[in-house]
Order: C-alpha cells, then sequence, then structure tokens
C-alpha cells in the first residue's frame, strides 16, 4: 500500500510519526512523510521517503522558535492569534495542493497531524481512510478540564466548522485535534488517562532505528545523580531560567538551543544545542521541563520524575496528568525561589513518593507504541 503521512514541520509535529513510519516501511509498504516545510534531512536520515510536493514558494513569517516565540507566548492575545494562524490560514488552497500530492503518490492511506487540518480535508475529498494520529493528549483531555489553548479553540471552533463544512465533512473534535471517523491514536496508556471511547491507546511512540536528527551523548561524571533540563526544540529561550538552574547543587545537563553562543559548559553543567534527550533520560533522576508532549511521553517511559513548569498551549494539559498521577511537581521556573527550587528537585531525587508513582506509569509505556500504531493504521485498507 501507499500511506502518506501529513505533518506539521516542527519536531515535536515530526518525531512521533517516524517509529510508525518506519514500522510501516519495514512491513513492505511505500511510506511517503509530506509537510509545508522542508524536514527532508531528518526524514531521509530516518531512512524515509520525503516529498516536496507542499513546500510553499516563500518561507512564512509566523515565529516558530527562539526568543520571538517565547516573547509571543507571554501574550495571550498575540499567542490566540498565533494558534489562529497555525489552525486555520489558507485551508483552501492547502487543501487543493494536498488532494494533488495524495493522487500523484496514488495514496491508499492518508496519517495525519490532528492540528493540520487541510490533511484530514483533503483525504476526505478523495475518499481515502485517514488516521488521526496525535502528537499530544488532546484526544484523552477530560471534559473537566480547561486552558488558555482549549479556551482558544472554543473561540475558533465555528470557523472550524465553516471551513470543514464546505467540503462536505462534520468531524469531531477534542481540543484542537480532529478526530477521525476511520482510526484515532493517542501515543499513551490507560494507566495515565483511564480508558477513552473512541481513542487506541497505543502507548510511546519511538523510532525502531535511527529518528535521524540524533547528536553525540557526553560523557557523564560517576556516581553523581543527573537532573537534565529542557525547554523542547521551540521554546527553548529562557536564559534567566538557565541561570538560576546551575546553582542548583547536583550535575546539570541542558539543552539550549540558540543560547549555546552565551552558556559555557562547566565541570557541573554540561551544554548541548539540542541534546540526544532519550539517552540522557535513561541515566537522569530527574528531568525539569516545560511538559512539551514529547518530554512528557519520553519521561514517563524512562522512569524519570519530573519538575514542570508548563509555559503554553497543551503543556499545561501534561501538568494536569501529571499532578493527577503524582509523579512530579508542577511550578513556574520564571517566578520560583531558589529554596524553593532546591527543595523540589531534592524531592523528586528522593526514594519517596514521586518516583513510587511512577514506576506503575513506566511499566505502563514499556512497549514501543509504534508498531501498535503501524498495525492499526494498516487494518484501515483491509
Amino acid at each position: 500500500m501507499n500511506i502518506v503521512f501529513a505533518l506539521i514541520p516542527e519536531k515535536g509535529h515530526i518525531n512521533p510519526y517516524i517509529g510508525p513510519a518506519q514500522a510501516l516501511a519495514a512491513r513492505g509498504h511505500r511510506v511517503t512523510i509530506v509537510a509545508p516545510g522542508d524536514i527532508a534531512p531528518q526524514i531521509e536520515a530516518a531512512g524515509l521517503t520525503f516529498a516536496h510536493d507542499l513546500i510553499p514558494p516563500t518561507p512564512g513569517e509566523r515565529p516558530t522558535h527562539g526568543a520571538a516565540l517565547v516573547e509571543l507566548v507571554q501574550n495571550s492575545a498575540r499567542l490566540a492569534a498565533w494558534i489562529e494562524q497555525l489552525l486555520l490560514a489558507d485551508i483552501p488552497p492547502q487543501v487543493e495542493t494536498l488532494r494533488a500530492c495524495l493522487r500523484r503518490l496514488a495514496a491508499d492511506i492518508v496519517v495525519i497531524d490532528p492540528l493540520y487540518y487541510p490533511a484530514a480535508i483533503a483525504a476526505h475529498c478523495e475518499d481515502l481512510p485517514w488516521a488521526s494520529v496525535s502528537n499530544s493528549l488532546n484526544p484523552v483531555l477530560p471534559p473537566s478540564l480547561d486552558s488558555a489553548l482549549l479556551q482558544t479553540t472554543r473561540r475558533l471552533a465555528p470557523r472550524r466548522q465553516e471551513n470543514f463544512a464546505r467540503y462536505g465533512a462534520a468531524p469531531a473534535f477534542r481540543g484542537a485535534d480532529v478526530l477521525s471517523p476511520h482510526l484515532t491514536i493517542a501515543f499513551t496508556t490507560e494507566a495515565l488517562c483511564g480508558p477513552v471511547p473512541g481513542v487506541e491507546l497505543v502507548g510511546p511512540s519511538f523510532p525502531l532505528a535511527r529518528r535521524g536528527d540524533e547528536v553525540p551523548l557526553q560523557p557523564f561524571p560517576e556516581r553523581k545523580p543527573i537532573v537534565y533540563a529542557s525547554f523542547g526544540s521551540q521554546i527553548y529561550h529562557w536564559p534567566e531560567i538557565f541561570a538560576n538552574l546551575r546553582r542548583l547543587p547536583v550535575h546539570l545537563v541542558i539543552s539550549v538551543g540558540d543560547l549555546i553562543d552565551q552558556i559555557e559548559p562547566s565541570e557541573n553543567c554540561q551544554v548541548y544545542r539540542y541534546a540526544p534527550q532519550r539517552a540522557i533520560l535513561e541515566r537522569a533522576s530527574a528531568f525539569i521541563t516545560h511538559g512539551g508532549a514529547n518530554s512528557f511521553m519520553e519521561s514517563i517511559a524512562a522512569g524519570v520524575p519530573m519538575l514542570l513548569s508548563p509555559m503554553c498551549n497543551d503543556q499545561f494539559h501534561q501538568a494536569y496528568f501529571l499532578e493527577r498521577t503524582g509523579i512530579g511537581l508542577v511550578t513556574d521556573l520564571r517566578t520560583i525561589g531558589e529554596a524553593e527550587l532546591i527543595a523540589s528537585v531534592n524531592a523528586l531525587l528522593a526514594d519517596g513518593q514521586y518516583r513510587a508513582a511512577m514506576k506503575p506509569l513506566a511499566a505502563s509505556y514499556s512497549k514501543n507504541g509504534a508498531i501498535r500504531a503501524a498495525e492499526l493504521i494498516e487494518k484501515q485498507r483491509a
């Protein structure tokens, strides 16, 4: 079969799909990745095929990382407009480009990032089965949960409905995610969220081979607890937070993006531009994080308690599940005092309640859900 993955071209919207795509390719299917941005280097390094059909002739001006994005997310009105642009801008031209792409590739099944609405519409218009495979926890959110992102999504719901209705489609949504009438997958387990009707909970998603963006792992000191701190590949630009974290009496490993030229490593602090996160988490005793969905998933799989400081969007949803399951602490690293920070990290390092709560959840994340996701996707054309 010809299986097309249609993704948003950002790390958090790419990495969880590498494993299912590799699993499907290993099962003999022709797998092609498309995105409205050039992610060919990573895709090809992961042994997969990237098609350039969707890349616009000129790059967009929407901030996607670094200082500009950090400044934006701290302004609620600008953040809401940014989300609106991501979800609803230029849907008709993108739909037509995607439809042509799906016909050229003779697609049998489409796998979509559920924030990429034009892909769902294009698959519907081409009468193709499509799987909504979420890179977040949106499909498993309880009705009682609220957040700024969910409030923005509710405000946009009438326009979103109009865009889909224009093509004769009326899918269901949960949070910002479009749910598929064929197959919706979330990379989590019942141990985290309980059963969710209509959503396949397959466990965490990891690559079967290279992910395509690996960097070398620096050697760790012997017999020292490792505390790892990262705020992801987009919202990493927090120099004041990193300066505060360096005062912790631990061996610190930090991923700092383009702050790499401003932050010097030291005997007790290893610094990466982009870190081999899963390999570090295998040795870490605590993880200080913004709570991005992939970081949250990888930390649970490694059994590492978290100090989670949500900054925007679905990071607050991960904070909700962390507090509900007791696998760490939620704070605001922009305002926390030094004594509270040290006490919080020490609590996570101790062999106490957070580590005990993490054990059964980590056990439920022990199998690679990418393989189960591939099996479910494959069945859509059976």
